[in-house]
């Protein structure tokens, strides 16, 4: 089970589903997908992803966040995606200290971190 099918099994389909990826500029309530994409885009722009959200929070609240864990495993030598991994890091934990629910889903398995 993928991270998409863990969360409409939790709360049921979707009404509105944003692909931060394509574009992190539209933030409205749903299912947000690829948050750590959204951080990267925001990050080649200069913007600090952890503000940004934080800025958003109210939004946020009314939102199912999903997002690949990017800060394991070898650290890259290319600077922009040390900083990437780092604010991304960093995002997370703002966002899991906001959330009422975490949840991580790895290999097809669920394990609620909070809630």
């Amino acid at each position: 089970m993928g991270k998409r099918d863990y969360a409409v099994k939790l709360y049921g389909t979707f009404e509105n589903t944003y692909d931060l990826s394509r574009n992190v500029d539209v933030i409205r309530p749903g299912l947000l997908t690829n948050i750590h994409e959204g951080a990267k885009n925001l990050l080649a722009r200069g913007i600090n992803p952890r503000e940004f959200f934080a800025d958003r929070i109210d939004i946020l609240r009314d939102c199912v966040i999903i997002g690949d864990e990017i800060c394991g495993g070898v650290v890259p030598a290319d600077a922009f995606k040390r900083k990437w991994r780092d604010e991304t890091g960093k995002l997370y934990q703002y966002l899991a200290g906001e959330s009422e629910i975490v949840d991580r889903v790895f290999a097809g398995l669920a394990l609620r971190l909070k809630g």
